[in-house]
């Protein structure tokens, strides 16, 4: 709670924030809300992800300040659990398992659960993915110029993309420990695990990192799921002796 006056910035993750005093920085709760009292002075922006912002009476906002609420979105490990982030992290988690299902091949979904199992082999190739993502992420940033942000945009979406199959074979690997031979059983346990893991306090921004790695390294080791293991079909026939009279 803020009573008098405060030059800096305030962060809260799974706390609520008071203003009754005057703030000269920016104030950002996650999994919390904001509340601004009467005759109150918030100098910058006010953001509250995953909550609300209540304000009462008469409140100074200097130009250029502006309250930002997103009660919808829910960052995994959250104190904090609305049911609008709850839902909205369910929703990501769906359009990711059926967008490769619908757009690709069962097969090339399941590709990707077959490469998923190589966890530790994954879970590198993610996490170095990720670091060359944010590198060209930073560069695009400093040396694009005008252009920066279209050029951000297309690697955002590849990246997603990449997430986005990598998911879909975490999931059905998860799935298929408990269901196995339903493809779209499997996908919808192992999807509501995910949701449910990643929900839990502190714990599920472990999760998150952690199968963000595993999920994209499994789609790159996979071939973006058109790599997989050969079935008997594939394999090399052994020769076959003919007979000449």
């Amino acid at each position: 709670m803020v009573k008098g006056e405060l030059t800096g910035e305030i962060i809260t993750v799974g706390g609520n924030v008071m203003v009754s005093g005057t703030v000269h920085g920016d104030i950002v709760a996650v999994g919390g809300k904001i509340h601004v009292t009467n005759g109150a002075q918030v100098d910058k922006e006010a953001v509250a992800i995953g909550g609300l912002i209540t304000t009462e009476g008469n409140v100074i906002a200097r130009r250029g300040s502006d309250f930002v609420s997103l009660p919808w979105m829910h960052l995994p490990g959250q104190l904090s659990v609305g049911w609008r982030g709850a839902l909205a992290l369910l929703g990501f988690h769906v359009v990711c398992v059926l967008l490769p299902v619908g757009l690709l091949r069962p097969k090339r979904v399941k590709n990707v659960a077959a490469a998923s199992k190589h966890w530790i082999i994954t879970a590198l190739l993610g996490a170095a993915t990720l670091a060359v993502f944010s590198e060209i992420l930073e560069l695009v940033d400093d040396h694009a110029g005008d252009s920066a942000e279209t050029v951000e945009q297309i690697v955002g979406v590849l990246f997603l993309a990449v997430l986005a199959l990598g998911i879909a074979g975490v999931a059905l690997t998860i799935g298929e420990w408990f269901i196995s031979e339903r493809l779209f059983a499997a996908l919808a346990m192992g999807c509501l695990l995910l949701v449910g893991l990643e929900l839990i306090p502190y714990f599920g921004f472990a999760v998150m990192i952690s199968g963000s790695c595993w999920a994209t390294g499994a789609a790159l080791w996979s071939g973006m799921g058109f790599r997989g293991p050969r079935t008997p079909r594939d394999k090399e026939a052994p020769p076959v002796l003919k007979l000449i009279s």
